[in-house]
C-alpha cells in the first residue's frame, strides 16, 4: 500500500501558510502541533484527512477542539488506510510516552508511523546554540517501537530527514515560515522538505 504525507509542524497562528497546505495532493495531513491559536486549529480540524498531536504551545481550548474533531493523537495509537499511528503531544509528553510504551509492550502492535512535537533527543535537535533539546524518552521509546516514520517540529533551526536504525525521522521546520514535508510511503520511505510560501 502507497499514501502519501503532507507534514506540517510550528503553524504558530500562521493560517496564510495553513490555507496554502490544504490544497496540496496528499493521502494524510499530519502536524506535530503548535498551532498556537484556536482559529489555526480550527483551520486544520476543517482540511480533509487532517490528524495531528498537540504542542508545548498549545492550550487545554486547542486540545479539547482536536479531540472533539476526533483527530487528536496525543497517547493514542489510530489506524489509517493500512498504517498504524502513534502519537505524542507536547503538552504532556511524559505522560503520552508512558501511556504508548505500556500499551505497545502489553500489545505489541506494529507501529509505522511515530509522531510528535518535541524531537528524539540526538536526532534534527540542535538550538541555534548548538544545544541538544530533545528527549531522551522519545529516543528510548522510539528504540523499542522501532517505527518506519517518525514525525517531530518543535526546534525550528534543525529542519531535515535523517536516517537511524532502519528509521526515517523528519523535522519539517517551521510551517509559520512556510515549511513542510512531502512523503510517500510504501516499501520505501520517500521525502522532502519543501516551502509553500513562495506558492
Amino acid at each position: 500500500m502507497k499514501i502519501k504525507i503532507i507534514h506540517i509542524s510550528d503553524i504558530h497562528c500562521n493560517n496564510e501558510m495553513l490555507n496554502k497546505i490544504k490544497d496540496l495532493n496528499y493521502d494524510i495531513l499530519i502536524s506535530s502541533g503548535d498551532f498556537e491559536c484556536l482559529d489555526s486549529a480550527e483551520i486544520f480540524s476543517n482540511i480533509k484527512n487532517a490528524i495531528a498531536v498537540t504542542g508545548n504551545l498549545d492550550d487545554v481550548s486547542i486540545m479539547k477542539h482536536l479531540l472533539k474533531k476526533g483527530i487528536l493523537l496525543d497517547g493514542k495509537i489510530k489506524e489509517i488506510n493500512g498504517f498504524r499511528i502513534a502519537g505524542i503531544g507536547g503538552i504532556d509528553p511524559r505522560t503520552n510516552i508512558t501511556s504508548l510504551k505500556n500499551e505497545f509492550l502489553k500489545s505489541n502492535l506494529k507501529i509505522d508511523i511515530l509522531i510528535s512535537h518535541n524531537p528524539p533527543y540526538g536526532i534534527l535537535d540542535k538550538t541555534f546554540l548548538k544545544i541538544r533539546a530533545g528527549l531522551r524518552e522519545l529516543k528510548e521509546l522510539s528504540d523499542i517501537i522501532k517505527p518506519k516514520l517518525y514525525l517531530f517540529g518543535h526546534i525550528h533551526e534543525s529542519p531535515g530527514i535523517e536516517e537511524s536504525d532502519k528509521t526515517i525521522y523528519i523535522n519539517p521546520g517551521p510551517l509559520d515560515l512556510g515549511n513542510y514535508a512531502e512523503i510517500t510511503l510504501n516499501e520505501n520511505i520517500i521525502a522532502k522538505i519543501k516551502n509553500i510560501a513562495s506558492l
